[in-house]
């Protein structure tokens, strides 16, 4: 009688995971930046209460010279615009004075300017003589102003007009117009040495009315 042999099947048995030993591998490149434990923190320094103080102060000068430099600039430009380009300005006023002087015939033979036809002489305006200097541009102009009782202002300028041969002085009074921003010309004459004073504008009298009396005083209005 045969008897078969059977195989035993093999049981294969696993092992759990955690008593399987993990194994860690370590590169070089790649090292933590992190600090450890183990070093010791910068610490912040506290900046001094004077310092701060200090840099405030100087910021703050520093900012009042600049907005103080700005604030000079613009009056010195404002002051320089309207003497040049203001019509009430010394420079226009002197301008339109010694234009109609210029123009004005009588002066010119009170001069002994050399005209002709052709050509006329052309004469030198200046201010004061201050020096025996040459350069008659550099020489201020004597020029003041004042305020009436009605709230206008009179300009008063004077300024030398000289010939080849002669020498004036101009004196000129103008006052401030309603009508336009130029002041008007209430007065203007020339002084020439050895020759009677002559107006190129004569200024107006003014009436002034005197109270009326009854003991045979002249009454009425009269000029002054």
């Amino acid at each position: 009688m045969l008897r078969t042999i059977r195989p035993h099947p093999m049981v294969l048995r696993s092992r759990p995971l955690a008593s399987i030993p993990r194994v860690q591998f370590y590169s070089s490149k790649g090292k933590s930046k992190g600090k450890t434990s183990g070093e010791k923190k910068p610490e912040h320094k506290k900046i001094p209460v004077w310092h701060k103080l200090k840099a405030l102060t100087s910021f703050t000068a520093s900012s009042l010279l600049v907005v103080g430099g700005v604030g000079v600039s613009g009056v010195v430009l404002y002051l320089i615009l309207s003497e040049l380009f203001s019509p009430s300005g010394d420079t226009m006023l002197f301008n339109r004075a010694v234009t109609l002087v210029e123009d004005n015939e009588e002066v010119r033979k009170l001069l002994q300017c050399n005209d002709s036809s052709f050509k006329k002489e052309r004469l030198k305006a200046y201010g004061e003589l201050v020096t025996n200097d040459r350069w008659t541009r550099n020489r201020p102009i004597v020029s003041t102003q004042k305020i009436d009782k009605y709230g206008k202002c009179h300009h008063f300028m004077r300024f030398h007009l000289e010939s080849k041969k002669k020498l004036g002085l101009v004196h000129v009074e103008a006052v401030d117009s309603e009508q336009n921003y130029k002041p008007n010309f209430v007065s203007m004459y020339i002084d020439i040495p050895g020759e009677k004073r002559f107006y190129i504008i004569r200024p107006k009298l003014r009436q002034v009315v005197r109270p009326k009396s009854i003991f045979g005083f002249p009454w009425g209005s009269r000029k002054e």
